[in-house]
């Protein structure tokens, strides 16, 4: 009979994230556990906040969430510039940060913030992917 292989549970996929030396792979499953387990909270929060938030429809609202969603977006892409081993999951948690803020700033000034969780969800991605990238590259 086989002994247990690595990888095999989550929880040994959560662990390869901290340890540079693990098969890229297994740290890509855990990279993507942990990514989809940000994603799916904070959307489970959004979906309660449409219930109680208010809607303000300001003008100066899109500019606060235009400017904060650049900025979560500019400290995600500095964080992937270091040569951090956990820098690919800061880089992805500010990237659920990006999705969740620009969620919350699409409920505010709904129904046209509607576009803003679209760029929420595309900063996400983009940053998720670039994250695995530097994790699969070792930097």
């Amino acid at each position: 009979m086989p002994g247990p292989r690595l990888g095999q549970g989550l929880w040994e996929a959560l662990r390869a994230l901290q340890d540079p030396k693990a098969p890229p792979a297994l740290r890509l499953r855990g990279l993507r556990l942990y990514a989809g387990f940000l994603l799916s909270l904070q959307g489970l929060l959004l979906l309660l906040l449409a219930w109680v938030l208010p809607r303000a429809a300001h003008p100066f609202l899109w500019a606060l969430a235009l400017g904060g969603g650049a900025w979560l977006l500019a400290q995600a892409q500095g964080t992937l510039g270091q040569e951090e081993p956990l820098a690919p999951l800061v880089a992805v948690g500010l990237g659920a940060a990006l999705f969740f803020f620009l969620g919350v700033m699409g409920l505010l000034l709904w129904p046209g913030g509607s576009l803003l969780w679209g760029l929420g969800m595309a900063g996400f991605a983009y940053l998720w992917r670039r994250a695995a990238l530097a994790l699969t590259q070792g930097g």
